[in-house]
């Protein structure tokens, strides 16, 4: 957990320190991928409204744990599955990094597939 707050502290570090208060990130992380390019994120749960924040779109996802062997296949397969079960071609994923214990974690891997 010590590793995630240095991490959450990068993200904290870029906002003017009379506005940090405004601010509140979630205990979590993963990577954001969108057209080929991939991007650490932290889960911003409170915020003023931002140029440059991703939100995300509610509605429903396909959700698979995996490790980190598994991770690229993972994606492929529910990328695969949203596209045959449901007609979908997702335009982004998710992948939550979910600790597991100490230096130990896996991968939700998440796949948007529509609204509500």
């Amino acid at each position: 957990m010590e590793n995630l707050w240095n991490y959450l502290s990068h993200f904290y570090n870029q906002i003017d320190p009379a506005s940090r208060v405004e601010y509140a990130f979630e205990d979590l992380a993963g990577i954001y991928t969108k057209a080929g390019t991939s991007r650490l994120f932290a889960v911003c749960t409170r915020c003023p409204n931002e140029q440059g924040l991703v939100v995300l779109p509610e509605g429903r996802y396909l959700c698979a744990t995996c490790a980190e062997k598994d991770r690229e296949a993972t994606v492929d397969k529910l990328l695969k599955t949203a596209k045959r079960g449901y007609g979908v071609e997702p335009g982004f994923t998710i992948q939550l990094i979910l600790v597991s214990g100490i230096l130990q974690w896996d991968y939700q891997v998440q796949v948007y597939i529509g609204g509500k």
